[in-house]
């Protein structure tokens, strides 16, 4: 079942946020789980789940006065927190991007671009390929753009190199990461995902970094993906993600920017809240203060642009009462299209924040 039908399925469902979530299954949430500060300020209330339409409960999503990261408090304990991601993306297996298909010249040259830079780039060995177009791609920056974020911006790995990625859904990506080279292992709470990922003939454990809490310095690269916004403790995971890696290995993180345009525009309708899977939601700042504490150097933050447009689209569904994946509205108003060209190229303001670190070496 497509991520579209799975919309739409739960669609069908009445509105769950008329029952509450279950008073017992609740925690407190005292303090910022980002900074530890107590200061905060609502940012936004009566927020429920207008993105998959599965999670019951009526959530108030507060800013810390100190380093301006959200949180929602109560929020579902760990115990309960399966019930929120009933229906969810990573369930499907999707597809891969491979195409067998006969190309015409000019799609034929746009792969062997593609291909020739991923092969240069990451250490893939992808055919057609062409060295001399190898060169060419960084030309086009937009399409360069949405290969890496598929690499998430790793390097070429050394032979036997091992890379684990947390929270690896369906484990698309490490199918990716394995072409690459990399010797791959996916960590997965959800098992309905971990199924998913598994049929792909991976090597996926069932649980959290706390399986790995025996072990330390074992793993080249650990990725991120979506993921730190959905844990109850982002402190811990990254204190766990700092042990694991080898010095020098490198940290990839994707998550939503509560600082955004979008989420500034948008509000209690932007896409990136999705309440109550998403419990904290950082900012640049925050993010890269608390990899600083952690042990980590070198921070880069990428500017990934070409994702505005998705998450405008959504948000703008969302505003007018439908599902994200709705078909209608296609487009954005124009003000907004506007808004959105003029707005979207400073990096602290971009929707995602996007970033990899490497642990200080000995």
């Amino acid at each position: 079942m497509s991520e579209h039908n799975l919309c739409n399925l739960s669609l069908q469902i009445a509105e769950p946020w008329k029952k509450p979530w279950p008073t017992n299954e609740l925690e407190i949430v005292s303090s910022c789980p980002v900074c530890g500060n107590a200061e905060r300020t609502i940012l936004h209330e009566d927020l429920v789940d207008n993105v998959f339409f599965v999670a019951q409960g009526i959530w108030t999503l507060y800013s810390c006065s100190h380093c301006r990261s959200a949180y929602i408090d109560p929020r579902p304990n760990l115990a309960s927190m399966g019930k929120a991601y009933d229906v969810y993306y990573t369930h499907t297996a999707g597809t891969d991007r491979v195409n067998l298909e006969p190309l015409g010249l000019f799609p034929l040259v746009r792969r062997t671009l593609a291909n020739s830079y991923l092969n240069r780039r990451y250490g893939t060995q992808r055919i057609p390929e062409s060295k001399f177009l190898s060169w060419v791609a960084p030309l086009f920056p937009t399409q360069c753009q949405a290969l890496d974020v598929e690499f998430r911006y790793l390097p070429r790995p050394a032979r036997g190199q091992r890379l684990l990625d947390v929270g690896c859904g369906n484990g698309r990506f490490l199918s990716i990461a394995q072409e690459a080279g990399w010797q791959v292992s996916g960590l997965e709470p959800d098992p309905k995902a971990a199924a998913t990922a598994r049929q792909r003939g991976l090597d996926i454990t069932l649980g959290t970094l706390d399986v790995f809490a025996d072990v330390s310095s074992c793993f080249d690269a650990i990725t991120l993906s979506h993921v730190i916004e959905h844990v109850h403790n982002p402190r811990e995971m990254l204190q766990d993600v700092h042990r694991l890696l080898k010095p020098d290995g490198v940290v990839y993180i994707d998550t939503p920017n509560i600082q955004s345009c979008g989420a500034q525009l948008f509000g209690k309708n932007w896409r990136g809240l999705e309440v109550p899977r998403h419990l904290v939601l950082f900012n640049p700042n925050s993010l890269r203060e608390l990899l600083c504490i952690f042990g980590f150097e070198k921070i880069k933050i990428v500017r990934r642009t070409a994702v505005h447009q998705g998450m405008y689209v959504s948000s703008w569904r969302m505003a007018a009462g439908h599902s994200p994946y709705a078909s209608e509205p296609e487009k954005l108003p124009w003000l907004l299209r506007l808004r959105k060209n003029l707005t979207g190229f400073k990096t602290e303001r971009l929707e995602f924040i996007t970033l990899t670190a490497r642990k200080r070496s000995l």
